[in-house]
């Protein structure tokens, strides 16, 4: 036998003698490594939902804007039914001078113009809201007021209820003022008759205010 062939025999025997001699682990000393190996697979259980949660709350936010998107379509819809294309374009002509920059003097003046001449059609409800996030104390109080009771089921593109988010301002601004009694019933609302509304990121209004 070569010497090689005789060294490694050797090794092997030796390994066998002592895996033989070698003293087998406890009951108690497997349970403690398996419990430690179900506590480490939590662990990495736990690090992967942490990083996937973002992706999740992004396919929850694309979700719900697509469900209200189709909202928006359809009051548009309804709108094309009761005015010609015409009278359309000059309103959203005049809805867009403010969304450019809704807290400009000309911004005003041009919604204000629109809730007059186009007092129903989906776009003004937004029109609405954007003087009253440009307006401070009672006339703030008056057009957010105006939104919820005469543009309630307006929609913004991307899914916001004029009426609940109306709402969640309006509320906010009693809260902020020391009305607690008024905030308190709209917020009651805006989770009990709104509880899918959104606000302009895609977030669950009912998730951003006082539980």
């Amino acid at each position: 036998m070569k010497p090689f062939s005789m060294i490694l025999l050797i090794l092997l025997v030796a390994g066998v003698s002592l895996a033989a001699n070698s003293p087998k682990p406890s009951p108690a000393s497997e349970i403690q490594a398996l419990q430690q190996r179900v506590t480490q697979l939590e662990n990495q259980v736990q690090e992967m939902n942490q990083l996937l949660e973002p992706l999740r709350k992004q396919q929850q936010i694309q979700l719900r804007r697509e469900t209200l998107r189709t909202k928006f379509e359809e009051k548009m819809a309804l709108d094309r039914k009761k005015y010609k294309d015409a009278k359309l374009r000059e309103a959203e002509s005049l809805y867009q001078v403010a969304n450019k920059n809704w807290k400009s003097p000309e911004a005003k003046k041009s919604l204000e113009e629109m809730i007059q001449k186009y007092p129903d059609i989906n776009r003004t409800g937004c029109a609405v809201l954007y003087l009253a996030q440009s307006s401070e104390g009672d006339e703030k109080v008056k057009y957010l007021q105006m939104a919820i009771d005469k543009f309630n089921d307006c929609y913004y593109g991307d899914g916001v209820q004029v009426g609940a988010y109306a709402r969640y301002l309006l509320g906010w601004h009693y809260q902020n003022t020391g009305d607690n009694t008024r905030a308190n019933t709209l917020f009651y609302e805006l989770k009990t008759q709104f509880p899918n509304s959104v606000d302009h990121s895609g977030n669950l209004l009912m998730d951003k205010i006082p539980r």
